[in-house]
């Protein structure tokens, strides 16, 4: 035999074909499929939407910029892969149809009043843009990405020696 004595002369065993990202910090992170960003993209237009009619009514105004506030901190979250985040996500679009449904509805029963069509129009709109964020994220494809960030992170804490809540 020809070569160095160190040589090894076996095949490499094959690689893991799901590696933990937790446990080996060279593997590659878990792919964000595109829909996620998506949803975060069309919750977040949706608000924008909701603060336009906001503007003109002055009792629950700071309640929808809140809730805008609070959606642009759930969608840069999402992108991260949090599953609270997904949570909050759904629960302010949740919000956001309570104080959308009466614009619609008021706008389309009384042109030229107080709710202008405009207003039920722009309503509509991010009702059905938030409708499919809000799709968009608990699609089964959107529900194991957060499933798999979820595990990852619980495998990463137990690693670290922290208690795991839950489990």
């Amino acid at each position: 035999m020809t070569g160095s004595p160190d040589e090894n002369h076996w095949p490499d065993p094959d690689p893991d074909p799901n590696p933990d990202p937790a446990l080996d910090p060279a593997s590659p992170p878990v792919q964000r499929p595109g829909h996620i960003t998506a949803a975060a993209v069309l919750l977040v237009v949706s608000a924008f939407i909701s603060a336009t009619i906001a503007v003109n009514d002055p009792e629950l105004a700071q309640f929808v910029y809140l809730l805008l506030f609070i959606t642009i901190g759930a969608a840069l979250r999402l992108r991260k892969g949090g599953g609270p985040a997904r949570v909050t996500a759904t629960v302010t679009a949740a919000l956001f149809l309570v104080y959308l449904l009466p614009h619609a509805m008021r706008g389309l029963s009384d042109p030229g009043g107080v709710y202008q069509p405009d207003y039920a129009v722009r309503a509509i709109l991010a009702i059905a843009i938030s409708a499919t964020g809000v799709t968009l994220l608990h699609t089964p494809s959107g529900r194991a990405y957060f499933r798999t960030r979820r595990r990852g992170s619980e495998t990463a804490a137990r690693g670290r020696g922290s208690r795991v809540k839950g489990g």
